[in-house]
This record gives structure tokens, sequence and C-alpha cells, in this order.
């Protein structure tokens, strides 16, 4: 089975950044949503931008004006400039003129930790936290910090409270459930960003679900002594910065290049850890070993040597995975993140369509309908349709 043509396929969270939303112009300010949440077209939050600054202007210590404004200014644009030094500047400012209108608040607090960036030192973060223990905005942080120093009490208590805050969608967790159940028994499950790595630690720590798999964050993974030491404590003992100082030498070191080089060892080391990268992380970051990846579920199973991937990807599919949401998920047309529930749904598409052509070729025509009928549902949701008919009209199908 050629696995290029099949990745060509695959619709990444990255494809929403362009956004799908409604554009007309509002009347007053609309709140500003974390992106996790939902994603607008570049106009629309250049337009919040204004009318948020406009709110500010008329009372600067209103702490929500200043919560979207900010957001406003950090999404515009978001896939192209969120690294930018301007971008940068213009945020730290805006933290800055913060700190001097609402100081000691909820929002200026939170947002100055999300700025700072620094995984290290979450105090302002504990901060705003003593303030509203009950939102959990800080949650995440909290999270990403235990995770990265290994203290698992501490991250299985804050997974339990965004669990119970119900503040990850439900389908994003059904979405999330069957990442993990794309993966054999004992495996490191490689993710991208917030929507594919916060909902499997909540599912496996507030859960018991899937425990087994290794959750390894690429944004953490080139984080000093992170990935190292949890390797180790799978028993995996394989020297993480002779990799990064071998890359440095050679002046080819980013993400994409480290993690090639991890799994090349791991699979060297230790043939029996499969390996696996989940649908949403970034192509740049895998496409120095695409030809080593195999479509098994909602995840590639990396393997140098060639596998049979047809026959995970019909166990995961037909056994494995929790699929009944797709069709009857109440109240889908208001769920958070519709655009986004929407176009990571997609990702369903390649391999029900595997499976479709696979008992096309076999004779059996009711399982290959099947199949075909759920993955132009979930096409015609996200507005992709005609493209899966061409695309099943050119497979005979």
């Amino acid at each position: 089975m050629n696995q290029a043509r099949f990745l060509t396929w695959i619709f990444l969270l990255a494809l929403v950044l362009s956004g799908c939303s409604d554009t007309r112009e509002p009347e007053q300010p609309q709140k500003v949503p974390r992106i996790v949440y939902e994603v607008y077209p570049n106009d629309w939050y250049v337009k919040q931008e204004k009318l948020w600054k406009k709110e500010i202007e008329k009372n600067p210590q209103n702490a929500e004006a200043w919560y979207n404004y900010y957001n406003a200014v950090r999404y515009a644009r978001y896939e192209e400039t969120i690294e930018t030094k301007s971008k940068k500047e213009k945020l730290a400012k805006i933290i800055e003129e913060m700190g001097k209108a609402i100081p000691n608040t909820y929002e200026y607090l939170l947002l100055k930790s999300w700025n700072a960036c620094d995984i290290h030192d979450i105090s302002v973060a504990q901060e705003a936290y003593k303030l509203r223990p009950d939102r959990p905005d800080t949650y995440y942080t909290f999270i990403s910090h235990y995770e990265v120093y290994g203290k698992a009490d501490k991250m299985r208590e804050f997974c339990w409270k965004l669990y119970r805050s119900k503040d990850i969608a439900p389908w994003l967790l059904n979405y999330n459930y069957n990442v993990l159940m794309s993966t054999e028994k004992d495996a490191i499950l490689i993710t991208n960003g917030d929507n594919d790595t916060y909902p499997c630690w909540v599912l496996q720590q507030a859960l018991g679900i899937r425990p087994d798999v290794t959750v390894v964050n690429i944004s953490l993974s080139p984080t000093k002594d992170y990935l190292q030491n949890k390797l180790q404590k799978r028993g995996i003992r394989i020297d993480i910065p002779a990799i990064k100082q071998k890359l440095k030498s050679e002046n080819t070191f980013d993400r994409g290049n480290f993690i090639r080089e991890v799994c090349r060892e791991i699979n060297d080391s230790y043939p029996e850890v499969p390996i696996y990268f989940a649908f949403t992380v970034y192509p740049d970051f895998y496409k120095s070993i695409k030809d080593d990846l195999y479509v098994v579920g909602l995840a590639y199973r990396y393997s140098p040597e060639r596998i049979d991937n047809l026959a995970y990807l019909k166990k995961n599919l037909e056994q494995h995975f929790r699929l009944d949401y797709l069709t009857n998920d109440w109240y889908n047309e208001n769920a958070l993140g519709k655009n986004i529930r929407q176009h990571m749904h997609m990702n369903y598409v390649v391999p029900m369509i595997m499976l479709a052509e696979h008992y096309h070729i076999s004779g059996e025509a009711e399982a290959a309908e099947k199949w075909k009928t759920l993955a132009l549902k979930v096409a015609e949701e996200a507005g992709k349709k005609a493209e899966i008919l061409e695309d099943l009209k050119k497979r005979g199908m």
C-alpha cells in the first residue's frame, strides 16, 4: 500500500488556521476564545482587536476587555507571526500596560504567565490560581510543569481537576480516546499540541485509560532532561544529550530532526517498543521519515521495516474505536470548537477510505459501503465531500 498517497489526505489541525467562521462585522466586541476552542479568519481577529481596544480606552480597569484584546492580538495571523519579534514585543507591551491598569487581577496574572512561556517557573500561574481556583485556565500550565518534572501525583491531581471542569469538549475526549486506542501495548505516542496532548493525559491520569502508553509532546521533547527521564522510566536508555549535540554540531538541530534521531535510536536499541505519531503532528516534524510511517487508525506507526498496517487498521476501527459519537453526538451543532472538530474529524477519512477500498477489492460490498458512507458523512460536515467523492471515483468506488 502506497503510504505517501494516503499521507496527502491527512487533514491536520493546522488547516483550520485559515478559518471558516462567520465574518460578518459585529456591532459589539465578541469574546475571543483560545484557538484550542475555536478559530476565526484573520480579519475577525483584527476587527476584535480594534473593538476591544476601544473598550479599554473607555475603561482601563475592564479586565475582560484586556483579556480579549490580548487574545485578538495574539491570534491575528497566528500561524505566520506568533514567533516573530514584532508580535512578541507587542504582546509584552500589552502585559506591561495591564500591569499598570489592572495589577493583581486574575486576567493579568494568567496572561502574564502565558506570555512568559516558562515551563519551569509557575509562580505567576500559582498566584492566578489562588485568585480563581475554579477557573481551568491555569490547570494546563500546572499539568505541563508537573509532567516535565515527573511529579506524577500533582499531575494526576490537576488532570482530575481539568476533567471535572468539563473544559475539554466531549468530542475531543472521544477523538483522543481513539488516538490512544490506535496504539499497541506499551507504545510511545508522539503528539503535537494542546488538542492531542492534554485530552490524552486526562484520559490516562483521571480515567485510567491506556496508562501503558507513553505520551511524548513534541513541544516539550527538547526540554532539558525531560525526554531522557521519561524514557528511562520505561527502561529505555538512549543518550539524548549526545543526539542534541550531534545535531547542533552539524547545524541541523530542529525538533523534526531531533525526533527522527530519537525514533531511530529507540528502534535500533529497543525494536520491541512501538512508536506512533498522532495524525495531528505537523508534517515538518516527520517529513524525513514519512516513508517509514503507516496509517493504523488516528496515528501512524513508525517502522523502518514494512508492516501489514491494514490488519492493525481493521482491528482498531472495528474493535477498539468509539465511533458512535460521529453520528449520534447530540447538540453537536452548538458544540465547543465546532470548526476545529469538523476538521480534526477529517483525520478519520483516510483510514475509513482505506478500509472501504480493502473491502471493495475483496468483494465485500456491504462492508465497503459502510465505511464509504461514514467517510462521506464526516467529509460533508467539514465541507470536503466533493474532494472525497472525486478521490473515491478515482479508486473505482
